[in-house]
């Protein structure tokens, strides 16, 4: 065991969501392109006889209802073993704000601890741990560009692009992903796959074309319900934004840019008390485990 272990934790954004409608057991299917960015929230582990859990910039959730605190503990509980780490989790990236934050948190406490407690536990088993604790945390192990299908859990990984900058903006609420799938009114799926998906990742492969076909099903809905997500919007376009979109079932929305000076001179003309903005990243699969670990672990 490692006396001290640090690693950061990235969010995701959706280049790309279809929702084709809900299925019989309650649940929807989802198309989606699946992407890591370098905002981040950081995670230590140290030795410990027990699994403890402290957490900074995530007030009103306790210890055993935090993500990263269940995610140690099914892992201890699969491998069979009695392990215990003090754990510190220090926020950045919103809750509740369609940027996988908590997801993320998940995979990285997995991966994170794997390697910390020295355990053998296999990919697969690491992976069935991750869709236990959530749809999308399968990815997180993931990282770079990927394809999903089914609830967010069927993975196909796609070729990585050139870095982009991008601005995420918070606009200082949150929508609860059962609120917004609600909002969507959608009836038993028919629709085996969107042809909007089928044709994306040819998009990605033909230079920067695919930002002009980023689309997210969430848009329609959500946007004439929260005024303040649709404002974010147009604010990064009026700083330049090439493309600008709704990440998952928001609430945060997100613009390229051509470059990251321009990035982060929107970032700086935001001047409104509850907006979070960030300049970040794309990061490939490669750069996803070097900035996590600094080199990529077997997963």
């Amino acid at each position: 065991m490692d006396s001290l272990l640090r690693i950061r934790s990235f969010a995701k954004i959706n280049l790309a969501l279809a929702v084709p409608g809900r299925r019989p057991d309650g649940y929807h299917n989802i198309e989606t392109v699946f992407q890591t960015i370098d905002l981040s929230d950081e995670l230590e582990f140290r030795p410990s006889a027990e699994i403890s859990l402290v957490c900074e910039g995530l007030p009103g959730v306790s210890e055993k209802d935090n993500i990263v605190w269940k995610a140690a503990s099914s892992l201890a509980e699969r491998a069979g073993k009695s392990a215990g780490a003090a754990i510190s989790l220090r926020k950045n990236i919103p809750s509740g704000a369609g940027l996988g934050g908590g997801s993320g948190n998940a995979a990285a406490a997995l991966l994170g601890l794997r390697r910390f407690w020295n355990m053998d536990v296999s990919d697969e088993d690491l992976s069935a741990i991750a869709l236990e604790l959530g749809s999308d945390v399968p990815f997180f192990l993931m990282g770079g560009a990927a394809l999903g299908k089914g609830r967010g859990e069927i993975l196909t990984g796609l070729p990585d692009f050139q870095p982009e900058y991008l601005v995420v903006l918070f606009p200082g609420i949150s929508i609860p992903t059962a609120s917004a799938y609600a909002a969507l009114n959608l009836g038993l799926t028919s629709v085996d796959s969107d042809i909007r998906i089928q044709r994306f990742p040819g998009l990605m492969e033909n230079g920067n074309s695919w930002r002009a076909g980023i689309f997210n099903d969430f848009e329609t809905a959500i946007l004439p319900l929260y005024p303040e997500i649709a404002e974010a919007k147009i604010f990064l376009e009026k700083q330049g934004a090439i493309s600008t979109l709704l990440s998952g079932s928001g609430s945060s929305v997100f613009g390229f840019f051509l470059s990251e000076e321009s990035a982060r001179v929107a970032v700086a003309a935001v001047n409104r008390a509850n907006w979070r903005a960030f300049p970040a990243k794309t990061l490939t699969r490669a750069e996803y485990f070097q900035r996590m670990f600094g080199q990529s672990p077997k997963i």
